[in-house]
């Protein structure tokens, strides 16, 4: 089930052709539990960090915690994640971080995430 996921994601990012390099920093599983860190390089030359802990949840996939980061020239331009902090916000714990505001997110995953990014880097077709 793990496994299977796993290639998923990283079908995903594969797919996309808004990235232009995935280097695959970290990963691992386990019989109960799953990493995945890459680096993704995309076509604006921007990068995404993406990181995904995820373990089995009954019958199911649970993503216990997840940072999606896009950043160019080492600056942040938008975030994504679950970090069990911004309590104020009616989202928690899902939030995104646009330069230095915090706002409410729905949950993501890396496919939701380059469906977003393709809208900013393309523009809407």
């Amino acid at each position: 089930m793990l496994e299977s996921y796993l290639a998923d994601v990283k079908a995903s990012l594969t797919a996309s052709f808004i990235v232009r390099d995935i280097e695959v920093l970290d990963e691992f599983i386990t019989s109960v539990s799953g990493y995945l860190e890459c680096k993704l390089l995309m076509i604006d030359n921007s990068v995404l960090y993406i990181s995904e802990y995820f373990t089995i949840f009954g019958d199911e996939i649970k993503r216990d915690k997840y940072s999606y980061h896009h950043q160019k020239n080492n600056e942040l331009l938008v975030r994504w994640d679950n970090a069990p902090h911004h309590r104020e916000l009616s989202t928690f714990p899902f939030h995104v971080h646009r330069k230095d505001d915090v706002f409410e997110s729905e949950e993501m995953t890396v496919e939701d995430v380059l469906k977003e990014l393709t809208t900013d880097l393309i523009g809407h077709s």
